[in-house]
């Protein structure tokens, strides 16, 4: 009977697994017209913090790291070989970036919730924003899931997000 309840837990924490890193839709700001996603070519991701962000200089390189490594996996299409001409850059402009409290989502669903948000830019070789999006992730989970949760799982998720931005959909 002790095995049957192990099973299970472990059966619920398997399905409530996939909720960290799950995919949010991007919201467009100034959306990607689909001539200029076609011939899209991205040279570089960058990532900021907006005033008043706390998140170390460590995190922002290591998700620009992971966005860049997501988006040649994800989209290799339209990742820029050396030396292509008009490369574009991602530039990933934090203005939330909160882990939470673990206590608070160990004792009630909806305490101490993760939240990621940033606003996404699509800028030209000139300098110019042509596409803008608002990409978010909030983790609010319960109990002994909620508490084991850390950012790092949640910013799976949102890296994901992102990249739906510019992956191509398949039919």
């Amino acid at each position: 009977m002790r095995f049957f309840g192990v099973a299970i837990l472990l059966g619920v924490a398997a399905i409530l697994a996939g909720c960290a890193d799950s995919v949010s839709k991007p919201v467009p700001v100034l959306a990607l017209a689909p001539e200029q996603k076609s011939s899209l070519k991205i040279a570089e991701v960058t990532a900021e913090a907006a005033s008043g962000v706390q998140i170390t200089q460590y995190d922002l390189d290591r998700i620009a790291g992971k966005l860049m490594g997501e988006l040649a996996l994800q989209a290799a299409d339209m990742m820029a070989a050396e030396g292509e001409t008009a490369p574009v850059t991602m530039k990933v402009v934090f203005t939330e970036y909160d882990e939470g409290n673990a206590f608070a989502r160990a004792m009630l669903a909806g305490l101490g919730q993760i939240e990621i948000e940033a606003d996404v830019f699509l800028i030209d070789t000139a300098g110019k924003t042509f596409a803008q999006y608002e990409v978010s992730k909030t983790f609010a989970f319960g109990g002994v899931y909620g508490a084991s949760t850390s950012i790092e799982d949640v910013e799976v998720g949102f890296i994901r997000s992102v990249v739906e931005i510019v992956k191509e959909k398949k039919a």
